[in-house]
Protein backbone atom coordinates (compact mmCIF):
# COMPACT_ATOMS: atom_id res chain seq x y z
CA UNK A 1 0.00 0.00 0.00
CA UNK A 2 1.31 3.39 -0.97
CA UNK A 3 1.30 6.14 1.65
CA UNK A 4 0.42 9.76 1.00
CA UNK A 5 3.09 12.35 1.45
CA UNK A 6 2.26 15.60 3.20
CA UNK A 7 1.78 17.61 -0.02
CA UNK A 8 -0.67 15.08 -1.55
CA UNK A 9 -2.61 14.85 1.70
CA UNK A 10 -3.09 18.64 1.77
CA UNK A 11 -4.29 18.62 -1.87
CA UNK A 12 -6.82 15.84 -1.21
CA UNK A 13 -8.04 17.46 2.00
CA UNK A 14 -8.40 20.84 0.28
CA UNK A 15 -10.37 19.37 -2.63
CA UNK A 16 -12.62 17.43 -0.25
CA UNK A 17 -13.25 20.54 1.82
CA UNK A 18 -14.09 22.58 -1.28
CA UNK A 19 -16.49 19.89 -2.52
CA UNK A 20 -18.27 19.79 0.84
CA UNK A 21 -18.47 23.57 1.04
CA UNK A 22 -19.84 23.97 -2.48
CA UNK A 23 -22.22 21.05 -2.14
CA UNK A 24 -23.57 22.37 1.13
CA UNK A 25 -23.96 25.83 -0.38
CA UNK A 26 -25.98 24.43 -3.28
CA UNK A 27 -28.24 22.65 -0.82
CA UNK A 28 -28.62 25.85 1.20
CA UNK A 29 -29.78 27.74 -1.91
CA UNK A 30 -32.31 25.01 -2.69
CA UNK A 31 -33.61 25.13 0.89
CA UNK A 32 -33.80 28.93 0.76
CA UNK A 33 -35.80 28.84 -2.50
CA UNK A 34 -38.20 26.25 -1.08
CA UNK A 35 -38.59 28.27 2.11
CA UNK A 36 -39.29 31.46 0.12
CA UNK A 37 -41.90 29.68 -2.02
CA UNK A 38 -43.58 28.38 1.14
CA UNK A 39 -43.69 31.93 2.58
CA UNK A 40 -45.26 33.29 -0.62
CA UNK A 41 -47.79 30.43 -0.80
CA UNK A 42 -48.76 31.04 2.84
CA UNK A 43 -49.26 34.77 2.18
CA UNK A 44 -51.41 34.02 -0.87
CA UNK A 45 -53.50 31.53 1.11
CA UNK A 46 -53.88 34.03 3.95
CA UNK A 47 -55.31 36.63 1.57
CA UNK A 48 -57.35 34.39 -0.75
CA UNK A 49 -58.47 31.77 1.75
CA UNK A 50 -57.74 29.23 -1.00
CA UNK A 51 -60.27 30.80 -3.40
CA UNK A 52 -59.47 31.33 -7.07
CA UNK A 53 -59.34 35.02 -8.03
CA UNK A 54 -61.42 36.29 -10.96
CA UNK A 55 -59.20 37.58 -13.77
CA UNK A 56 -59.80 40.65 -15.92
CA UNK A 57 -61.66 42.81 -13.43
CA UNK A 58 -58.53 44.06 -11.63
CA UNK A 59 -55.42 45.48 -13.27
CA UNK A 60 -51.99 45.67 -11.67
CA UNK A 61 -50.10 48.53 -13.31
CA UNK A 62 -46.33 48.40 -12.82
CA UNK A 63 -43.18 48.78 -14.91
CA UNK A 64 -41.76 45.74 -16.72
CA UNK A 65 -38.29 46.75 -15.50
CA UNK A 66 -37.70 48.57 -12.21
CA UNK A 67 -34.42 50.45 -12.35
CA UNK A 68 -34.37 50.75 -8.57
CA UNK A 69 -35.85 47.97 -6.43
CA UNK A 70 -36.14 50.34 -3.47
CA UNK A 71 -38.95 52.37 -5.08
CA UNK A 72 -41.10 50.45 -7.55
CA UNK A 73 -44.33 52.27 -8.47
CA UNK A 74 -47.44 50.07 -8.61
CA UNK A 75 -51.16 50.77 -8.99
CA UNK A 76 -54.22 48.61 -8.50
CA UNK A 77 -57.11 49.59 -10.79
CA UNK A 78 -60.49 47.83 -10.35
CA UNK A 79 -62.90 47.62 -13.28
CA UNK A 80 -66.61 47.63 -12.51
CA UNK A 81 -66.41 47.27 -8.74
CA UNK A 82 -65.25 49.15 -5.67
CA UNK A 83 -62.78 47.18 -3.56
CA UNK A 84 -63.38 46.74 0.14
CA UNK A 85 -60.03 45.06 0.83
CA UNK A 86 -56.81 45.01 -1.23
CA UNK A 87 -53.45 43.28 -0.86
CA UNK A 88 -50.09 43.18 -2.63
CA UNK A 89 -47.78 40.16 -2.48
CA UNK A 90 -44.21 40.01 -3.82
CA UNK A 91 -43.22 36.36 -4.12
CA UNK A 92 -39.46 36.77 -3.60
CA UNK A 93 -39.43 39.36 -0.82
CA UNK A 94 -38.33 38.42 2.72
CA UNK A 95 -41.91 39.21 3.84
CA UNK A 96 -44.13 38.51 0.79
CA UNK A 97 -47.31 40.24 2.04
CA UNK A 98 -46.19 43.85 1.66
CA UNK A 99 -49.53 45.67 1.78
CA UNK A 100 -53.03 44.95 2.98
CA UNK A 101 -55.71 47.59 3.36
CA UNK A 102 -59.40 47.72 4.12
CA UNK A 103 -61.25 50.46 2.28
CA UNK A 104 -64.42 52.16 3.42
CA UNK A 105 -66.99 52.25 0.61
CA UNK A 106 -67.88 55.74 1.75
CA UNK A 107 -64.40 57.05 0.87
CA UNK A 108 -63.28 54.64 -1.84
CA UNK A 109 -63.99 56.82 -4.88
CA UNK A 110 -63.09 54.77 -7.98
CA UNK A 111 -61.09 52.36 -5.80
CA UNK A 112 -57.75 52.86 -7.56
CA UNK A 113 -54.73 52.68 -5.29
CA UNK A 114 -51.15 53.72 -6.07
CA UNK A 115 -48.06 53.18 -3.97
CA UNK A 116 -44.36 52.45 -4.17
CA UNK A 117 -43.04 49.13 -3.01
CA UNK A 118 -39.62 47.71 -2.23
CA UNK A 119 -38.52 44.57 -4.07
CA UNK A 120 -35.51 42.42 -3.21
CA UNK A 121 -35.07 41.02 -6.73
CA UNK A 122 -36.93 40.16 -9.92
CA UNK A 123 -40.22 38.63 -8.84
CA UNK A 124 -43.91 38.15 -9.50
CA UNK A 125 -46.08 40.81 -7.88
CA UNK A 126 -49.68 39.80 -7.13
CA UNK A 127 -52.61 42.13 -6.47
CA UNK A 128 -55.83 40.93 -4.86
CA UNK A 129 -59.04 42.81 -4.13
CA UNK A 130 -62.35 41.81 -2.58
CA UNK A 131 -65.52 43.58 -3.63
CA UNK A 132 -68.40 44.44 -1.29
CA UNK A 133 -70.07 41.06 -2.02
CA UNK A 134 -66.94 39.13 -1.03
CA UNK A 135 -65.87 38.13 -4.56
CA UNK A 136 -62.10 37.92 -5.05
CA UNK A 137 -60.40 39.63 -8.00
CA UNK A 138 -56.72 39.34 -8.90
CA UNK A 139 -53.93 40.16 -11.29
CA UNK A 140 -50.18 39.55 -11.37
CA UNK A 141 -47.09 40.74 -13.18
CA UNK A 142 -43.41 39.82 -13.18
CA UNK A 143 -41.20 42.85 -12.57
CA UNK A 144 -37.49 42.71 -13.33
CA UNK A 145 -35.36 44.54 -10.75
CA UNK A 146 -31.98 45.79 -11.95
CA UNK A 147 -30.46 47.43 -8.83
CA UNK A 148 -31.23 48.21 -5.21
CA UNK A 149 -33.93 46.42 -3.29
CA UNK A 150 -34.32 45.16 0.23
CA UNK A 151 -31.90 42.27 0.34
Amino acid sequence: MESLNRRDFIKVAGLAGAAVALGGRGLAFADEAAEQKAKADAAIKEITGGKEAAKGSLTLVAPDIAENGAVVPVSIEPKGFTPSRVALIVDDNPVPLIMEAKISGKYAGDGAISTRIRMRKTSTVRAYAYDAKGALHGDSKTIKVTIGGCG
